[in-house]
């Protein structure tokens, strides 16, 4: 089983990163199951979707499963080999965080487009907001099926992404990439779930709302609210 890793970051150094730190720790936690990370550093202008569409169209073939990753993530998980393929014998798509029966709205973050009880997995967090202060925020129960999954994390079966020709919208950079890959993949017949990985992501989230966020929310909108 080959596993392929994705991450795109502005730092020039890949070792600056802390998702390049985590996947050399998990490698030599377990080097015979070494997974390859292609991390495109310097980046400035190219969106996380145009990214991912190349890593699919490039390694999918290649490789079992994709892992699409922000830099700024930790693993906690050391056997997150083990856990992948676990995941997969349930689900084509999974993540560590999502909600099932979304509904599109004024403000379409995942979280807010399900009701409470909707809302499954859980996310660990470490970040200036926090004071460096390690902790978990869960949302509901993992595994879990969902029809929605947040993009810090996620893990692809590239063979039934590859048959059904699912790709990210390159028109969203950042914003709502993941909330429209989701339902791409809903529309094609796609398992999602969530499954119990732990990550340590150095990031608050979502604080304001931009104007490129407004953009993006608006060709959301005009994208799914009708279908």
């Amino acid at each position: 089983m080959k596993i392929v890793a994705c991450s795109i970051t502005r730092e020039h150094d890949p070792c600056q990163t802390k998702i390049f730190k985590s996947f050399e720790k998990i490698n030599q936690y377990h080097p015979s199951k070494k997974i390859d990370l292609k991390l495109k550093c310097g980046n400035s202008t190219m969106g996380l979707s145009e990214y991912y569409n190349n890593c699919i169209d490039n390694y999918g073939e290649s490789c079992d499963y994709m892992i699409l990753v922000h830099d700024d993530v930790d693993f906690i998980n050391m056997d997150l080999h083990y856990q992948i393929e676990k995941s997969m014998e349930l689900y084509d798509i999974i993540g560590v965080a999502g909600c099932s029966s979304p509904t599109i709205g004024d403000v379409n973050l995942w979280h807010l487009m399900s009701h409470k009880q909707d809302l499954k997995g859980f996310a660990g967090h470490t970040c200036k907001e926090t004071l460096n202060n390690y902790h978990i925020t869960v949302f509901g129960a993992s595994p879990s099926r969902v029809a929605m999954i947040d993009g810090v994390f996620m893990v692809i079966n590239c063979a039934k992404v590859l048959k059904t020709k699912t790709r990210f919208d390159e028109k969203f950079k950042f914003h709502h990439y993941d909330l429209d890959f989701s339902l791409s993949s809903n529309s094609n017949r796609l398992k999602i779930g969530v499954w119990p990985i732990l990550i340590d992501h150095s990031s608050p989230g979502l604080r304001s709302f931009n104007e490129n966020w407004k953009a993006s929310n608006e060709y959301f909108k005009q994208k799914w609210i009708t279908k």
